[in-house]
């Protein structure tokens, strides 16, 4: 895509059993190591499988096939000892947007025992919560962790056979979970022609039909640092490689959201993007309890954003109150598919400790997304508890804090988007995040009504100048994002100028709406700022 995508300046942190060797020649930079050892003073102690992980994040690609996915990003690295804490102080101190956590707890140890009950598989317990509160009061934050390695075990008591084996925080909502592919991938084109799961990653769904894993990353043979000295390497399997390969992509991400707005992305919008933009595994359409929403595909997430910049995708982050519907009107003028998400930062549930395979919802704020025309309401993806092998079904999703709505052949003509609310929303309202694609939208405004007006230069850097052929007496001149959010307002008395000037040097870069009001009369152009 010729993003010139490295992380440069960017930083992130892992949490593993040990840390990595930051005297790695992967991680040399100008005799100076990128890598952090935070919480210990040694500087040679050091954990082969942190090593490797770290490796997938940042490596700087001293072996070309070892390079990370973010190789000029620098990263600090702990023992998981007290990771809840010090993932707060890294988020309030260092403005920490992803941390990685390649562990969990196994349901059987080494000696092959079983070594949790069979309750805790599935469950939102104490460990969820945890995780899911550090999550709503650090909105930027988001939590990569591994979905484990036991899915060729089995045990008594799951809700269905091959399936429920996530443990602790990997049952929380605010996460983002990773399973662990075997994708095919040709050498010289990068197209995937097979996509299996690895036979060992951890199934989902959580006891109350989440869809959990999330997303699956590419974990299998990944080759990356270790810590046997500074100059060596191994090829690792597992859901604790697949994990950094997301992580690493994901600060990419937002560093490209970063070149083109003046924010980054809340970690809400993170995950709606990536579970947006997922490549779907070629065994049931939608989500599942093995891939999740799909692999990763850090390529097609990339592409929304840039085309939020030029109005042929929308990403937006919103507040909706309590019993007030959120609505958005678009059009299409194809039959291509239209794929609209949104995701939220939930506030913690009850824990479910204790109870085996409670289907109580987790969900505390159950938002709703729908998007219809004048024929149909198309519906989310959710999965069917009762039968969870034939794939996911559409309806209304009363569990998940992720919503995926798919038009699969879209009719020519208007469409209107909706995001609503069941009760009354904790805290009286919700902030969420919404994705809108697809290739023959048309993104809208309130009003469309058009009518003689030049704008220039369009595409624009830092003014836009507007020419009507009458003059509109006195009315408006406004300015509105493709949110509909208004941007920039002036009146107008005087009723002989026909010629009017907009300074957009503050503004975002992206697509606007300019919008002048008479009277009688109502002209709207869109603009490109670049």
């Amino acid at each position: 895509m010729g993003l010139s995508l490295d992380g440069d300046g960017m930083s992130m942190a892992m949490w593993d059993g040990g840390w990595a060797r930051k005297t790695h020649a992967e991680f040399n930079v100008d005799g100076t190591s990128k890598v952090t050892t935070a919480d210990v003073a040694s500087t040679t102690e050091s954990d082969g499988h942190a090593t490797h992980v770290a490796g997938t994040l940042v490596a700087k690609g001293a072996v070309s096939s070892a390079k990370g996915m973010a190789p000029k990003a620098s990263l600090r690295s702990y023992n998981w000892t007290n990771d809840i804490t010090e993932v707060i102080t890294e988020a309030a101190t260092n403005g920490l947007l992803f941390s990685n956590h390649s562990y969990g707890v196994p349901i059987y140890n080494d000696a092959g025992e079983m070594q949790v009950p069979n309750w805790f598989m599935g469950c939102y317990n104490d460990d969820a919560q945890d995780w899911d509160a550090v999550a709503v009061a650090n909105p930027y934050y988001l939590m990569v962790t591994s979905a484990g390695n036991e899915g060729g075990s089995s045990y008594d008591g799951g809700i269905a056979p091959g399936l429920d084996k996530l443990t602790g925080e990997k049952n929380s909502k605010n996460n983002l979970v990773i399973a662990n592919a075997n994708p095919t991938v040709h050498p010289i084109t990068g197209v995937i022609s097979a996509l299996p799961i690895n036979s060992s990653s951890s199934q989902g769904p959580s006891d109350d039909g989440r869809i959990k894993p999330d997303l699956a990353g590419d974990g299998t043979n990944l080759f990356s640092s270790y810590n046997t000295d500074d100059t060596s390497y191994e090829t690792l399997t597992g859901t604790s490689m697949a994990s950094p390969n997301v992580a690493g992509s994901l600060l990419l991400l937002q560093q490209h959201y970063r070149n083109l707005y003046p924010t980054y992305m809340r970690s809400s919008t993170v995950k709606a993007l990536v579970c947006h933009s997922a490549l779907d595994d070629p065994e049931t359409p939608g989500p599942d309890p093995r891939f999740g929403w799909g692999l990763l595909d850090a390529q097609a997430a990339a592409t929304v954003i840039s085309q939020s910049t030029t109005g042929q995708s929308l990403l937006l982050e919103l507040t909706l109150e309590s019993g007030q519907d959120y609505v958005y009107h678009f059009s299409s003028n194809s039959s291509d598919p239209i794929k609209a998400t949104i995701c939220w930062l939930d506030p913690t549930g009850n824990s479910q400790a204790g109870q085996l395979n409670s289907t109580t919802p987790a969900l505390v704020n159950d938002l709703d997304l729908r998007i219809s025309n004048s024929s149909e309401t198309y519906f989310p993806w959710k999965l069917d508890l009762a039968n969870l092998t034939d794939g996911a079904v559409k309806g209304d999703n009363i569990v998940d804090n992720v919503e995926r709505v798919e038009v699969d052949e879209a009719a020519t003509g208007d469409y209107t988007l909706t995001v609503s609310n069941k009760g009354s929303l904790n805290g009286g309202s919700q902030k969420f995040s919404l994705v809108l694609s697809g290739a023959g939208i048309v993104l809208g405004v309130d009003d469309h009504s058009m009518g003689e007006m030049g704008v220039w230069p369009n595409p624009a850097k830092n003014l836009v100048n507007i020419k009507l052929t009458n003059p509109i007496g006195k009315g408006t001149i406004n300015m509105f994002d493709v949110s509909g959010r208004q941007v920039y307002s002036q009146n107008v008395t005087d009723n002989a100028n026909l010629v009017y000037s907009v300074n957009t040097e503050s503004l975002s870069r992206g697509v606007y709406f300019l919008k002048v009001n008479s009277g009688s009369q109502t002209y709207v152009k869109k603009v490109i700022l670049e």
